[in-house]
């Protein structure tokens, strides 16, 4: 049985560490109920990546899952929110099984 693939969406900007820490804490947390999960943290965006580096690759990870993990805050975060909309269209114009959870507050 193959394993569903999900991509965890989180703020970063400003607070690239305690990022990295919270989406530690979520990857392990999403693997141990037997997601093969995919960070940001995980992506190569090139040398010296500009923003939009980030973004763009973090968009083509995120295409590549079959499920999307928006973390508390995405809804107040450039990234997340272009995340969100590509996730919303591609549900709805295309993979309709592709699954959406959202952090509980």
């Amino acid at each position: 049985m193959k394993k569903t693939k999900i991509y965890i969406s989180l703020p970063i900007s400003g607070q690239e560490t305690k990022a990295r820490e919270k989406a530690d804490i979520i990857k392990t947390a999403l693997s141990k109920k037997g997601f093969l999960v995919v960070s940001p943290f995980d992506i190569y965006p090139g040398k010296d990546p500009l923003y939009e580096d980030h973004l763009c690759s973090d968009l083509r990870a995120l295409m590549d899952c079959d499920a999307v993990y928006f973390c508390i805050g995405w809804d107040k975060s450039c990234g997340c929110g272009i995340e969100h909309d590509v996730v919303m269209r591609f549900k709805a114009y295309g993979k309709k099984d592709f699954k959406v959870m959202y952090e509980p507050e």
